[in-house]
């Protein structure tokens, strides 16, 4: 089968460069003779949002069965579950679409083994995923039990550091009564007089 390849890169915040995922992937189709259809780009965008645009107008192009291939530099820019990794791969293979994640062993899901590997790579990224969430939970947990807020901060109305002030409270007694720093209240006061 001729190769029409799609090729998928994506980054989680906008400080971040795509440019490190596509010249590797480039240079990937190029000494493999694939010709590239599309590189579908989606930047600042995390994995768990269910609305990454490039990643569904190519999925589009596999169902008009313009791209054949989706080339990716890692399977955790593609995917952001091991169920919608295996979803989207059974949906590839409905079209006779390959899959080849670069950075994961040149997971290629035409041959077996590549099959094998695809499924058991993704169950450790997808495991890892896990602990990480569990650590961010954990990690949340204490810091309320301590008392810290977490957050962001809630908007300081000018009108309630006023009142306050003419009542006479100071700063540090506004502040707390508020929810905020003292600094915060200063800096709302200065602003304003």
């Amino acid at each position: 089968m001729n190769k029409r390849v799609g090729i998928y890169a994506r980054v989680s915040t906008k400080d971040q460069t795509i440019e490190q995922q596509l010249q590797k992937l480039r240079e990937f189709c190029s000494n493999a003779e694939y010709p590239v259809i599309n590189e579908y780009i989606d930047e600042g965008i995390s994995a768990v949002k269910t609305n990454r645009p490039a990643f569904k107008r190519l999925l589009e192009d596999v169902r008009r069965r313009k791209v054949n291939t989706i080339l990716v530099w890692k399977l955790d820019r593609f995917s952001r579950s091991l169920k919608e990794l295996i979803n989207t791969i059974d949906e590839l293979n409905e079209y006779g679409a390959n899959f080849i994640s670069y950075s994961d062993a040149n997971i290629d899901t035409t041959t077996a083994s590549g099959k094998l590997l695809f499924n058991m790579i993704g169950a450790v990224n997808q495991f890892e995923r896990d602990i990480i969430s569990e650590r961010t939970k954990l990690k949340l947990s204490y810091l309320k039990r301590k008392g810290i807020k977490l957050g962001r901060p809630r908007r300081v109305e000018f009108e309630d550091i006023v009142k306050f002030r003419m009542q006479g409270l100071s700063l540090r007694q506004i502040a707390k009564r508020i929810g905020c720093d003292r600094s915060t209240v200063s800096k709302v006061l200065n602003k304003r007089y």
